[in-house]
């Protein structure tokens, strides 16, 4: 899990071969350290952002 870059107690990262089929181009933010209760933040083709929980939930941005 490559750390991307850390604000105060958040970490930025990403996984470098994750689902199949593979999601859309995305970061994982955590507190602290990598987990499975994390948030992501999936990056669209017109350049927005989609917001989700480890529960599937997005919103946009």
């Amino acid at each position: 899990m490559p750390q991307i870059f850390r604000v105060g107690p958040y970490i930025v990262y990403f996984w470098s071969n994750e689902s199949k089929p593979l999601e859309p181009v995305h970061v994982h933010v955590a507190e602290g350290r990598a987990s499975a209760n994390t948030t992501k933040i999936w990056i669209t083709r017109t350049g927005k952002a989609l917001l989700c929980n480890n529960n599937s939930r997005t919103v946009c941005c």
